[in-house]
């Protein structure tokens, strides 16, 4: 029936599982690249200040926020998820998300509302904050437990998916700066994107009613009464060897692909065509691998195949900061470390999911993957940032300083699952 993930063995009913459940996932991706590209435009309608930078770091702060409340958003879902099941959880993070989206875009500014303005705003950043951190961890133990024995193929399909949804909000942003002025693109522009994310997530709801709670979620006889007291008691040493594995999802794909374009143009001074260019090429690249390692993942040892994408990256990353030093090749540098860093999506998320007993599978990955991204995803740029400033000389070696002590932690995280995974 479903002609989609070509040279993935799967059944039908599984294919439409690996593509419902990237839904979620790729509404999030999107609208994490429309307020990362579109902030810059409607700062000053929503937070007025004679300083632009203060407009543009109130605008920044609220997208830090949204990444805080996830770990609440995971404690929150993960324990309806283990309690009620996890399709509930899928169905609620999209109405949630496509509130937020819908609520940004038909937002009044600042001159129409006066303070409820900026107060709406953070108000849908903080829904939309509590509903990622719940919709991706489900997505990672849903498709995991639906099919336990093609996990490679069901997370390869479901993250190439996810991370497909950069490439709509990219193309949305080059076609919206192409067709209008900057003045249209102040005054109504920067709502379009917004507005059909809502429009997105109330279809994907629709078709998510379609998806049947997981057999394994269904065997469970004694639910945990309170899921994140008990992985806190019990299981507080494998929830960090789960953030040391996220870590190297999060940190590459925020060097790469979330704070890349701000990296080239602002520290690199890399003219902004040539930038987003490269970026997108190296999002495209970045879906190809992270589909292609699915298949991977299914024929060769997962823990072998990860070990060697930890060692490779560093020399992909290091060739890339040294073409973007030299201001030449830029597409061939990221898009060599858009095939690693594809690679390295996939892998974690399948040890990921053998760490934990079902009965608190959600919670322990959900807490995992939350505090990991918000740890080396919403603090990475900061710190990069900061450093830079404060040290001229070492623009391209900080980034590539922050990648090597991810990889050795990850590393870490890597030697200490390999007891859980029952090949």
């Amino acid at each position: 029936s479903m002609r989609l993930l070509p040279g993935y063995d799967l059944s039908s009913e599984q294919k439409k599982i690996v593509v419902l459940s990237s839904l979620g996932g790729l509404l999030e991706f999107y609208d994490f690249t429309i307020y990362g590209l579109f902030a810059v435009y409607f700062a000053q309608q929503f937070f007025p200040s004679s300083n632009e930078f203060i407009a543009i770091i109130a605008s920044y702060s609220i997208f830090v926020v949204g990444y805080i409340v996830r770990p609440l958003g995971g404690i929150l879902f993960s324990h309806i998820g283990d309690e009620i099941g996890r399709k509930t959880v899928l169905i609620i993070t999209m109405i949630l998300m496509g509130v937020s989206s819908l609520g940004m875009g038909l937002l009044p500014t600042y001159a129409q509302i006066g303070l409820f303005a900026p107060a709406l705003m953070l108000l849908f950043r903080l829904i939309q904050g509590l509903a990622i951190g719940g919709e991706l961890p489900s997505m990672i133990v849903y498709v995991s437990e639906s099919m336990p024995h093609k996990r490679g193929f069901g997370l390869g399909g479901a993250f190439s998916g996810t991370v497909a949804g950069l490439i709509p909000g990219m193309l949305i942003n080059l076609l919206i700066v192409h067709w209008l002025s900057v003045e249209q693109i102040n005054s109504f522009g920067w709502r379009i994107p917004f507005l059909l994310g809502g429009l997105l997530c109330f279809i994907g709801y629709l078709i998510r009613r379609e998806l049947h709670e997981t057999a394994e979620f269904k065997k469970i006889k004694q639910h945990e009464a309170a899921p994140f007291i008990e992985v806190l008691r019990h299981h507080l040493g494998k929830v960090i060897i789960g953030v040391g594995l996220v870590s190297i999802m999060a940190t590459p794909i925020i060097l790469l692909i979330i704070f890349m374009p701000t990296y080239l143009t602002k520290l690199a001074h890399i003219p902004t065509k040539i930038a987003s260019d490269a970026v997108l090429v190296a999002s495209v690249v970045s879906v190809i691998s992270i589909y292609v390692m699915g298949i991977l993942a299914n024929k060769y040892s997962v823990y072998k195949l990860m070990r060697n994408s930890l060692f490779l990256i560093l020399p992909a990353a290091a060739l890339c900061y040294y073409l973007i030093g030299q201001g030449s090749n830029l597409i061939l540098g990221l898009a060599l470390f858009a095939v690693f860093q594809g690679f390295l999506v996939v892998l974690p998320t399948i040890v990921l999911s053998y760490l934990f007993p079902v009965k608190i599978r959600l919670t322990g990955v959900a807490l995992s993957y939350n505090i990991s991204f918000v740890m080396f995803g919403g603090l990475t740029p900061i710190v990069i940032t900061s450093i830079i400033a404060e040290t001229t000389g070492l623009v391209l070696f900080v980034p590539f300083g922050v990648l090597l002590v991810t990889v050795a932690f990850a590393y870490w995280a890597l030697r200490r699952s390999r007891e859980y995974m029952v090949e």
